[in-house]
């Protein structure tokens, strides 16, 4: 019985631990502002994508935000084997972003969605985005 309840509470302890895996930084380590260089999906002829996001923990997850459009939420995973890999979907097209860092040491992103669209999240060091301004 004891040998039963162990199993049931590491199942319970692997199912929580959905954010970085071992060795990954976690969502503090992306949080900032990025210029964002790239081409956007969908039909038709590619719009340029030339703005700035930020990028904010959301517990074991990060979220990206523009100024105009909705929000990606973008978790660890899931392919274990890939340590630089986070998911997400950004109004129901899926996004995969592979990251890495710069010399001094922060975080460049390089991502791609399923509707086409691609893009580099290069970090700022300017004050966090302003959308009024």
């Amino acid at each position: 019985m004891k040998l039963v309840a162990a199993l049931v509470a590491l199942a319970q302890l692997a199912a929580e631990e959905a954010g970085a895996k071992p060795g990954t930084p976690g969502p503090a380590y992306f949080s900032g502002s990025y210029e964002r260089i790239g081409r956007g999906g969908g039909r038709g002829v590619p719009a340029l994508l030339d703005d700035r996001v930020t990028i904010t923990p959301a517990g074991k997850a990060v979220t990206i935000r523009a100024c105009s459009g909705p929000e990606l939420l973008m978790q660890f995973g899931p392919a274990f084997e890939v340590d630089n890999l986070m998911t997400g979907a950004q109004d129901g097209v899926a996004v995969e972003c592979l990251f890495g860092n710069n010399g001094y040491n922060r975080p460049i992103l390089t991502c791609r969605a399923a509707d086409g669209a691609a893009f580099t999240l290069w970090p700022l060091s300017v004050a966090p985005l302003d959308c009024d301004g």
